[in-house]
C-alpha cells in the first residue's frame, strides 16, 4: 500500500500584533518561477495579515498565487492542493515563533465549471481537530473585473468567517530590470576582479531619470550629474525613482484568497501567521 503525504510547494510568513494600532508585516520572494513539478497555481507570492479595515474585532488574512496572470484570462486553484492559512498564538511581540498550528484554515477546490468558477471547501482546524467546514464558490474573471465578487459567509462553531477567492490586480511593484543591474554591479564591485577581492572599475548605468550613480560624489556634484541639472531627493541613484521605474507586475494579475476571521475566535491578541500550498507527494 502506498502511503500519501503532503509536501509544501510554497510558503510565505508574517507576524501580526493586534494590540494597539494595526500592524502589517510580510516576507516573500514574490515569484519562484515555474517548473514541471510546480505550476503557477502552486506558486505562492505574498502573505498579508492585518486588522480588518473598519472592524477592530476581525483579522484579515490574504495569500496571493498564480503570479504573472495575463489580463483577460481565467486562472484557477489546483484541484490537487491544499491552500492554508496558519495562525500561531504568541505570548509577546518578541517571543520566538513556535510554528504551532493553533488554527489552520484550509481551502480545497473542485474542478472549474464552464464559467471558470470553482466550488471550494473551507475546513477550519483548531489544535489539529476539525471545528467545521463550509462550502462556497470562487469568483470568475468576469466577476473580478467588474468587482461583482462572490463573498462567502461561513459560520463555524458560531464564529462568522467571510472569505473570497478570485483574481485581482497584482499590488506588488518591482523594477526587475534595475534590480538585476544593481545585483550585477554589486557582485562585480565586491566579489569580482582578481581573486574575487572586488573590481574597482565596476560601474552602474544611469538610472531611468538620467541621474548618475553617486551623483553627489562625482565632479560637479548633483547639479552636474542629475538630469537637467535639477537634483531630486535621491542623489545616490542606486535604484530607479518611482517616477519612471518600470513595474514588472503592471497589468498582470494574481489569484487572491482573502479571509476575515473574528479575533476572539483565535483566543489571543498577538499572532504569527503564514500561508502554505501543499500537494500530495
Amino acid at each position: 500500500m502506498k502511503k500519501s503525504r503532503l509536501i509544501k510547494a510554497a510558503s510565505a510568513i508574517a507576524s501580526l500584533a493586534l494590540v494597539g494600532t494595526a500592524t502589517l508585516a510580510l516576507a516573500s520572494d514574490h515569484d519562484d518561477g515555474e517548473i514541471d513539478l510546480k505550476g503557477r497555481a502552486l506558486n505562492l507570492t505574498d502573505h498579508y495579515a492585518f486588522k480588518t479595515p473598519g472592524s477592530s474585532t476581525e483579522m484579515t488574512l490574504i495569500m496571493y498565487f498564480n503570479p504573472r496572470s495575463l489580463p483577460g484570462r481565467q486562472y484557477s486553484m489546483s484541484t490537487q492542493a491544499r491552500y492554508e492559512f496558519h495562525v500561531s498564538k504568541a505570548a509577546t511581540k518578541t517571543s520566538a515563533p513556535t510554528v504551532k498550528d493553533d488554527f489552520v484554515f484550509r481551502f480545497e477546490a473542485n474542478a472549474p465549471d464552464m464559467t471558470g468558477t470553482q466550488m471550494v471547501t473551507l475546513t477550519v482546524l483548531k489544535d489539529g481537530q476539525v471545528m467545521g467546514t463550509h462550502t462556497g464558490m470562487t469568483t470568475g474573471f468576469a466577476g473580478s473585473k467588474s468587482n461583482t465578487v462572490v463573498a462567502n459567509n461561513a459560520s463555524v462553531s458560531g464564529n462568522a468567517i467571510k472569505w473570497f477567492i478570485g483574481q485581482r490586480a497584482d499590488s506588488f511593484h518591482f523594477d526587475v530590470v534595475r534590480f538585476f543591474q544593481v545585483r550585477t554591479f554589486l557582485a562585480g564591485r565586491f566579489f569580482g576582479g582578481a581573486g574575487g577581492n572586488g573590481d574597482a572599475t565596476a560601474g552602474l548605468a544611469d538610472n531611468c531619470r538620467g541621474d548618475k550613480f553617486l551623483a553627489n560624489l562625482q565632479p560637479g556634484g548633483p547639479t552636474v550629474n542629475e538630469a537637467g541639472g535639477v537634483p531630486d531627493a535621491d542623489v545616490i541613484n542606486l535604484f530607479n525613482p518611482p517616477s519612471c521605474a518600470p513595474d514588472f507586475t503592471k497589468n498582470l494579475n494574481v489569484t487572491a484568497i482573502v479571509m476575515n476571521v473574528p479575533i476572539a475566535m483565535l483566543g489571543g491578541s498577538i499572532f504569527d501567521t503564514w500561508s502554505t500550498i501543499s500537494v500530495p507527494e
